[in-house]
């Protein structure tokens, strides 16, 4: 359901606004334990008055969230207190890794038919090399097929291919039929990038955010296959597309930049006669489906959460499509549109969780 919170403006606070006061035993700790912990986080935790944990003068039993970027040990679930809570879940990764991802919802798939027929086809290689020639060879037109490290993000290492000979890969891969008639706005490609919270496995509860990010590509899209060496054309990822010569120029219909809110999205598809009401009712279900893969796999504890990013895709029929989860999508804040959007994510997010301070 969506998250309703209110806007911090639209250019990002200073890190430093936090009340300088006594713990009298009510001030909230957060840990950090790496440099890479974006500074939007610190800026919202700090704004509401918490204070970061010390490792050199607080106690281990002080602080009340811990934030990483990166994984978590088994045994970090297993020592946390009741009130402390982990901003990722155990085994998360059965639906933010590509092939992991590609596995669970081809299983399901298996068991429930085409309600889970919101993935493009896919497969891994080089264990399912042979599946994949099967299919190359059975298509009635020739397709092109976008190929990506299975554990990779911000667009590293993705090609897209029209003919056999081009695929070469040294390690393990998803490919992925590419959809071939993206809905473009202006005649530019976009994807959403869509905020899910989940407070808990046991029960289930998610949370989806009112607002995102639209993220275009910033040269007109084109089919042609001498066009797919132009990842500016093809992918929509920002950390790829922020270095494009035409980034800041204004282009048809999107403008300056490659970025939208997700409200803006809807504004122009109800301008453009589109019911955006049904193409995000289809997304919600996608989301909820696609959670109820991860949920049996995910060991029972109480302190993890995670704040998922999904990619969808929307083609011309206006069916949406999966093309990625990310467990820890990016929370730089480079665009007053950035700061707009993830700062009040970021505080729906900890006004959810109701984070406490130890028991006295």
């Amino acid at each position: 359901m969506p998250v309703q919170s209110s806007s911090s403006g639209s250019s990002c606070s200073s890190a430093d606004e936090m009340e300088d006061r006594e713990d009298d035993g009510t001030i909230i700790y957060y840990k950090c334990s790496e440099t890479r912990v974006p500074p939007v986080v610190r800026r919202v935790l700090n704004r509401k008055g918490w204070r970061e944990w010390n490792k050199d003068i607080d106690a281990e039993d002080r602080w009340s969230l811990h934030w990483k970027s990166g994984r978590f040990k088994l045994s970090d679930w297993d020592r946390c207190s009741p009130y402390q809570r982990l901003n990722h879940c155990p085994k998360s990764s059965a639906i933010t890794k590509k092939d992991n991802l590609h596995r669970n919802i081809r299983r399901l798939a298996g068991s429930y038919g085409p309600i889970y027929n919101f993935v493009p086809t896919t497969f891994v290689l080089p264990n399912e090399y042979v599946s994949f020639m099967r299919e190359y060879a059975e298509q009635t037109e020739k397709n092109i097929w976008i190929c990506k490290p299975s554990d990779s993000s911000r667009g590293r290492g993705i090609f897209l291919i029209s003919d056999m000979s081009q695929l070469i890969y040294d390690q393990q891969y998803v490919i992925q039929q590419y959809i071939k008639n993206p809905l473009l706005l202006g005649g530019f490609k976009f994807d959403l990038r869509l905020y899910v919270l989940v407070t808990s496995f046991f029960p289930l509860r998610c949370f989806l955010f009112h607002d995102g990010l639209v993220r275009f590509a910033t040269d007109k899209y084109t089919n042609d296959p001498s066009s797919l060496s132009n990842l500016f054309s093809h992918l929509t990822n920002s950390s790829i597309n922020k270095h494009s010569p035409s980034l800041n120029q204004h282009k048809d219909t999107v403008g300056a930049g490659c970025k939208w809110s997700l409200e803006q999205l809807k504004r122009h598809m109800e301008a453009q006669g589109m019911d955006s009401h049904l193409i995000f009712g289809r997304i919600n279900n996608i989301i909820v489906l696609t959670l109820l893969a991860l949920w049996p796999k995910v060991p029972r504890q109480a302190a993890g959460f995670e704040l998922f990013g999904f990619d969808i895709m929307i083609d011309t029929d206006l069916n949406p499509w999966l093309i990625e989860v990310n467990s820890s999508p990016a929370l730089s804040t480079d665009t007053e549109l950035d700061c707009a959007i993830k700062e009040p994510l970021l505080d729906a997010t900890v006004d959810l969780l109701n984070i406490q301070p130890p028991p006295p």
